[in-house]
């Protein structure tokens, strides 16, 4: 049985106490910061300058060096360094040579070494653990590979390692392509957004949003997340970039492999699945290896890595039972197949280095589509494949010590193909999403060809960098939406013989429209779908003095054709009216970035701050709504259902009338619940969002702690708005047209606390707490599918809290070394719940006087949301319309608690090998988190007021028993906070 869960405020409380005594209780040690350039001074005994020394770093790994001078002040810098282990060598005439090792230097950050030389000729070797401090501004956290191989990861996928840092939420599906990603929002996006690159390669889907391909886990070397402040060089992300670095070779050969298990032997099952529904088989094997080493010492080395998924899965759902009238939950199969690749060649010496690295996914998988409700049903499925290629080459060159230029050219393409496990209409019942879903089918494709160039002057004080980088996206748009179309009912069940036929059965179901594409019989093609972005940037990374940094940076970028520029010539004619200027590219997405980070000699406190500006990616998913919704290509046909033909007095309908069986006869209506024709505004813009933020860090008991206020604000989001309504001869009947325009603002406020502590004797301790506050306009970001607006001329109105809003987010990890050798590493996670939208019984609209996504936040208990509508109904309703009242029992949202655990134990064998058997439980404690995958509603619990009978003289009009109880589950079956799970593993190195 699921434990009952404590209240958020003890979870946090007794989370907390269990982190404060992991980092108080042990002995002090000194953390190791972690960064990306190396740089310093050299003084002598007396602490003046000592221009003319020369520092040599080393590679433990590879053995490659790189060699800087010091200036006329003492300074050196050395940048562009790999991640990796290093030794550090100061030698200057008349003094003795002066040594630190090791320095572990790792991917986005800043080191600063304060070297003292003594006199004398005597060689001299110092060894210290905290030798460099931190000057970084940026708001971010690094995880190296041991961290990354410690921790029980639910997936073993990359991108899950962003929710160990503050400022990052798991997100809601926002495409029937990405039902299978790991989707990450930041700084209160949604998931579209964001910046994610691998070696620099860009690994984002321009067509949808979201990411590309995924890496075995044992190819990632080094993972960063910026959350908010990054450096010129990067662009295309209004809330964080992610870098992730994959592994080198070195001289030395090594290599692991791994084995892990599942099966329902070892399974729970959720809390809201009807056990009289029978249990389909559970399963998930996984296999994982990797080796690297040396094809010539010192010069040429490999690395390879791949990982095999099968899954016997499956996904909830529901189904209408008739005769009890309730929607029963059962389990349909889900399984997946999914095989990684990733091959990495480097060459060459530390003064000129070449990389070539090639990786690729192949994935198939049946998965729940897409829904509007809270619960799809088994005929909701679909089938994917998703097929990646990424091909990357680079070359580092150092012509002196005080410059070095990194250039990079790659290619990836990206092959989706979804089709529907069933070929019918979609029904879109209150409580349920029936039928196939209206999306389908549908294929995308993606080609981009990126080169980036980037080169670095280290003049005194300054370190300068300035480059840029050109891609081009080739994409196209296969499309067979609507083509079975999509009926919008108004109650779960009959409850009238409307037919007047002597029964009550589905064909006495009320709905209120149905939208079918006007030329059912033809899919849409849209190739060409294609942009090209360039941008440049320069960045002064300015030493003012040993205690103070300053960053300053300006970028500029700019895409061609986001907003379908060459194609305003192909616009359907009808629609000129609404047309109100010239369409132009954006051109002014200028991006000045100033950050400073002050931090003393002694290393104990680092002061940052900073403010940017950073333009979000629009993706060319906006190009195909106007191409595709155009009123000719595929013209939307929005019909009346059979609730506008019913005779009030008698409830009877006519012979005429539409029904489930024969649902798309109706009259033509304007588009009401479609998105008629979109046009591009002629003044559309990348999104912009302004960054404010102040932090301090500080090494307290043995602990790195980090604490920081961030605020940023966003313009020009992008929301579909209508304009007006035009007689459309293709479907008969008027349309409307809708814009896509920049009118969405966004907000949000964090206070992002982080620490980490290593502990002697392989003990480890990392935190993280974000208390967070996102606003937006719209559930649905960047893509108008829904509604839009309740009021078009007053978006104002649309302005609450994002779908994904958690006010308080924690998650620890660790690690411990047990008598007996035993291994122990823990990952627990804590969290608020996120809000709901209300919704009318008909489904088709939240209640439109309450604000977006009130339940939890507006409302916090059934009484509160019963008295407001109460009050509604004293009033004559919502345009004449009465609500019901839910049920004392209703809930709006649920907290997340969930505990996962890694025990394991290490065996030699011989000198080289070694064998880690492991268990791994996830959920231990078997808590039940409620909670969605739909961006319409995330909580997971039921969100419309359905009426228990659609009869206005019964008792049940006025009454809604489904409203606020709980549907699914967070993450299915195998994902994060679901049901718990055991695995069984083996992980051998050699």
């Amino acid at each position: 049985m699921a434990q009952t869960k404590p209240t958020l405020f003890r979870s946090l409380l007794n989370a907390a106490a269990f982190v404060v005594a992991l980092l108080l209780g042990a002995s002090p040690a000194l953390a190791q910061p972690a960064v990306a350039t190396l740089s310093g001074r050299v003084t002598d005994p007396q602490a003046a300058p000592a221009p003319g020394a020369t520092v040599t770093v080393r590679s433990e790994a590879t053995a490659a060096t790189w060699t800087a001078r010091s200036d006329e002040d003492g300074r050196f810098s050395l940048p562009m360094l790999p991640p990796g282990v290093y030794t550090a060598d100061v030698q200057l005439a008349g003094f003795s040579p002066w040594r630190v090792t090791p320095v572990a230097l790792q991917v986005g950050q800043d080191r600063y070494l304060d070297v003292r030389l003594g006199l004398g000729g005597v060689q001299e070797t110092v060894t210290v653990e905290d030798s460099a401090r931190v000057v970084t501004a940026a708001v971010d956290g690094v995880l190296s590979a041991e961290s990354i191989e410690a921790l029980p990861l639910n997936g073993r996928n990359f991108l899950e390692l962003a929710l160990l840092v503050p400022g990052n939420n798991p997100t809601p599906v926002f495409d029937p392509t990405k039902t299978n990603s790991v989707l990450i929002a930041s700084a209160g996006q949604m998931g579209r957004g964001g910046s994610i690159t691998i070696d620099g390669q860009d690994n984002n889907d321009d067509v949808v949003g979201g990411p590309l391909l995924n890496l075995p886990i044992d190819a990632v070397q080094e993972f960063q997340i910026a959350t908010n402040r990054f450096g010129a060089d990067l662009g295309r992300s209004a809330s964080s970039a992610i870098n992730v670095v994959t592994r080198s070779g070195s001289n030395a050969f090594h290599g692991t492999a791994g084995l892990f298990l599942r099966d329902d032997a070892w399974q729970a099952l959720p809390a809201t699945f009807d056990d009289s529904a029978g249990t389909p088989p559970f399963g998930r094997q996984q296999l994982s290896g990797a080796a690297g080493g040396a094809l010539r010492r010192d010069q040429l080395f490999w690395f390879a890595a791949t990982e095999f998924r099968h899954q016997d899965g499956a996904v909830l759902v529901g189904t209408r039972d008739t005769a009890t009238r309730t929607i029963r939950r059962s389990f349909a199969d889900a399984p997946l197949q999914d095989t990684l690749w990733s091959l990495r060649l480097d060459a060459g010496s530390g003064s000129n280095r070449l990389m070539a690295r090639y990786a690729g996914e192949w994935a198939t998988d049946t998965a729940a589509s897409a829904v509007e409700r809270a619960l799809g049903s088994a005929t909701q499925r679909q089938d994917a494949l998703n097929r990646y290629h990424s091909i990357l080459g680079s070359w580092t060159t150092t012509p002196s010590p005080t410059f070095v230029n990194a250039l990079s050219v790659s290619v990836s393409t990206f092959l989706n193909e979804t089709v529907p496990l069933a070929v019918m209409p979609q029904l879109t019942f209150p409580s349920l999403q029936d039928g196939a879903s209206f999306r389908m089918p549908q294929g995308t494709s993606q080609t981009r060809w990126q080169i980036s160039d980037s080169a670095t002057l280290v003049r005194g004080a300054h370190n300068v960098r300035a480059g840029g980088e050109l891609y081009h996206v080739d994409g196209e748009f296969r499309l067979g939406v609507f083509q079975q179309g999509r009926v919008e009912l108004v109650e779960d069940f009959p409850t009238f013989d409307h037919t007047g036929d002597g029964r009550i059965d589905d064909n006495d179901l009320l709905f209120a429209v149905t939208l079918r594409s006007g030329k059912p019989d033809q899919a849409l093609t849209l190739p060409d779908s294609d942009n090209t972005h360039v941008a440049g940037f320069i960045q002064d990374d300015w030493r003012v003095s040993n205690a103070l940094q300053l960053n300053l940076g300006l970028r500029y970028e700019i895409d061609t054709e986001v907003n379908n520029q060459s194609r305003v010539d192909e616009l359907n004619p009808i629609v000129q009216p609404f047309i109100t200027g010239e369409r132009r590219r954006d051109t002014n997405n200028l991006s000045p970035r100033v950050g400073f980070a002050w931090s003393p000699a002694d290393g104990g406190w680092l002061v940052r701050g900073g403010y940017g500006i950073y333009y979000d990616r629009v993706v060319l998913q906006i190009q195909s709504l106007e191409r595709g919704r155009r009123g000719r290509a595929l013209p939307i046909e929005v019909r009346a259902g059979n609730l506008l033909f019913l005779d009030p007095a008698s409830g009877r309908l006519p012979p005429f009338a539409p029904t489930v069986a024969n649902p798309f006869t109706g009259f033509i209506l304007p588009g009401a619940g479609a998105s008629g024709i979109n046009i591009i505004d002629p003044r559309l813009q990348s999104p912009m969002v302004q960054e404010f933020h102040l932090g301090v860090e500080r090494q307290l008991f043995g602990a790195r702690a980090r604490l920081d206020l961030v605020h940023n604000r966003g313009t020009h989001f992008l929301i579909g708005r209508t304009v007006g309504e035009v007689f459309n001869p293709v479907v008969g009947g008027p349309d409307r047209v809708v814009n896509i325009e920049s009118s969405a603002r966004t907000e949000y406020d964090a206070l992002l606390f982080s620490a980490d502590r290593q502990i002697t004797g392989g003990h480890s301790v990392r935190v993280a707490y974000t208390l967070a506050k996102a606003f937006n306009y719209a559930n649905d970001d960047q893509i108008p599918f829904l509604n839009g607006p309740v009021d078009p001329d007053d978006l104002r109105r649309e302005f609450g809290p994002a779908p994904n809003d958690r006010r308080h987010r924690f998650v620890a990890s660790g690690q411990a070394r047990l008598p007996g050798a035993v291994d122990l590493a823990a990952l627990l996670t804590v969290s608020s719940g996120v809000p709901m939208d209300i919704m009318m019984p008909d489904g088709q609209s939240r209640v439109p006087i309450l604000q977006r996504n009130a339940g939890g936040r507006q409302f916090k208990t059934a009484a509160d949301l019963n008295a407001f509508i109460s009050g509604v109904n004293a009033g004559g309703g919502i345009d004449g319309v009465l609500l019901p009242l839910v049920s004392d029992q209703a809930r709006f949202t649920d907290s997340f608690s969930s505990v996962d655990l890694r025990v394991s134990r290490p065996f030699a064998v011989g000198a080289q090998v070694r064998v880690v058997p492991m268990l791994e439980v996830f959920n231990l404690f078997n808590t039940t988190n409620i909670l969605g995958i739909s961006n319409v509603n995330y909580t997971g619990f039921s969100n419309v007021l359905v009426r228990d009978s659609e009869q206005p003289g019964s008792a049940g009009y006025l009454r809604s028993s489904r409203f606020g109880q709980p549907v699914t589950t967070a993450g299915g079956v195998f994902g994060s906070g679901g049901p718990r799970a055991m695995q069984l593993a083996v992980r051998v190195t050699f």
